[in-house]
């Protein structure tokens, strides 16, 4: 349990140290047709594949939340709905944690209304209207042996090629210990230290991620089922904690409780993040850190669809704005 909790601190550190955004990644795209921030994204679910692919090569059973899927139709508009609602919103999951770790309180409406949004699918399930996700095999042990082994040899030789490239690249004037304290993470390291503690995670507590989290907060509501237990409760709380102390120590944190805290775009943006991440099921935490290692192809076509959602309602706010 205690490892658990060390694990999710690390991501929240790691991820507020190389301010991981989709939207940004996106629009660092649109505006410098460089790709760093979105390949970044991509290498931490590599990380995390490799650390998936060998337990399950090992035959190391997966504890804690099973991973949910639902059809390709509403993995799709899910993820399309969820990019739309990190666009209007201004962050994805896991940056809006990272800003409301920096002091801006207008974020926690997002989680609000990302709450509230997941409640409005849960009520169509329960009505019949939408259909329940189902329970997800691991494609990991759906494929053969050789291909598993072939694959981890891949995902093995890649890795080494990674290490190299960062320690090739390593400030010399910093000892190893003071890499984790550094005022701004290389991405190639943010995306190492992501993956490699997800995958971790992964192995101990199954679906982990915040956005299943409050996904089924709102599902024990709707179901008057029992709420999820006070250990998730605590997992979020130390990916919370892990980003207010990197905000803290890098002297970035300035509360900014005066802003607005009911900004139309937080509501909008949130309530669209919690209705796509309910059809998903997850945000993009869940898609890239637990989905896409577990070699789903689905959860690659919902990625996919957020990357759309977020390019066009971007490209519409810049028509409007003038």
């Amino acid at each position: 349990m205690w490892l658990s909790f060390v694990l999710v601190f690390l991501i929240g550190f790691a991820a507020h140290r190389a301010s991981l955004c989709t939207v940004r990644a996106v629009m660092q795209w649109m505006e410098q047709r460089k790709s760093s921030l979105l390949v970044s994204f991509f290498y931490a679910s590599l990380w995390a594949s490799l650390a998936t692919g060998l337990f399950a090569w090992a035959g190391v059973p997966i504890s804690g939340r099973p991973v949910l899927a639902s059809s390709w139709l509403f993995s799709v508009v899910g993820g399309l709905l969820f990019g739309m609602g990190a666009a209007v919103n201004g962050g994805c999951s896991l940056s809006t944690l990272q800003r409301l770790a920096d002091g801006e309180a207008r974020l926690f409406t997002t989680l609000v209304f990302f709450v509230l949004g997941s409640l409005v699918v849960t009520w169509l399930q329960s009505l019949g209207a939408v259909p329940w996700p189902h329970v997800e095999a691991l494609w990991w042990n759906a494929i053969g042996p050789g291909a598993r082994s072939a694959l981890v040899l891949i995902l093995l030789v890649w890795a080494v090629w990674q290490l190299a490239v960062l320690w090739r690249c390593r400030d010399r004037l910093q000892r190893p210990d003071q890499w984790l304290l550094a005022p701004r993470y290389r991405l190639s390291l943010a995306a190492m230290v992501l993956g490699l503690c997800s995958g971790l995670l992964f192995l101990l507590e199954g679906a982990w991620t915040y956005t299943n989290y409050l996904r089924e907060l709102g599902l024990s509501w709707v179901t008057e089922t029992n709420a999820p237990r006070w250990h998730r409760l605590a997992l979020v709380a130390c990916l919370f904690l892990g980003m207010v102390v990197s905000s803290v120590q890098r002297g970035q944190f300035e509360w900014r409780g005066t802003q607005s805290i009911f900004g139309w775009r937080n509501m909008l943006g949130g309530g669209l993040m919690g209705i796509g991440g309910a059809l998903v099921p997850g945000g993009n935490d869940t898609v890239l850190l637990v989905l896409m290692p577990t070699l789903s192809l689905q959860a690659l076509a919902s990625f996919g669809a957020m990357l759309v959602g977020i390019y066009g309602v971007v490209k519409l706010m810049r028509v409007i704005s003038g």
